[in-house]
């Protein structure tokens, strides 16, 4: 059995998370066994839960990417304990694409409430 590689990134709540997320994330990615494409779809979730922190909290975050057993996980922690919701109306100028994005990227994701927030999670076979 493989030994459970994982990254753990603080991060602000500015506009400049969501790179500094991919920046951290991109490297670390680098030493596991996945797919260029897993990589890089890897790359865009991670930077459109980041934003939804920003968007939509007052709150720093921090990453935690966890490769095991070919599978990748990936989880946003935040300090608010409101649930992620996928917008009731078409993705438009105002936003709304981000979660639909995330859905579409990873083989399964979820929310938790956390004693301090939530986690936003996904999961993906490499």
């Amino acid at each position: 059995m493989e030994p459970v590689d994982e990254l753990r990134v603080e991060l602000d709540n500015s506009d400049l998370a969501p790179a500094t997320a991919r920046h951290a994330l991109q490297p670390w990615l680098a030493g596991v066994d996945c797919s260029d494409e897993i990589v890089g779809d890897a790359l865009i979730v991670v930077s459109e839960l980041v934003t939804n922190v920003v968007m939509h909290t007052a709150s720093e975050s921090f990453l935690v990417a966890v490769f095991d057993d070919h599978r990748l996980r990936l989880e946003v922690h935040d300090h608010s304990p409101h649930a992620p919701v996928i917008a009731d109306q078409p993705p438009g100028s105002a936003g709304g694409f981000g979660l639909p994005i995330v859905d579409s990227l990873c083989d399964a994701w979820g929310w938790e409430p956390t004693a301090s927030g939530k986690r936003v999670w996904t999961e993906t076979l490499c």
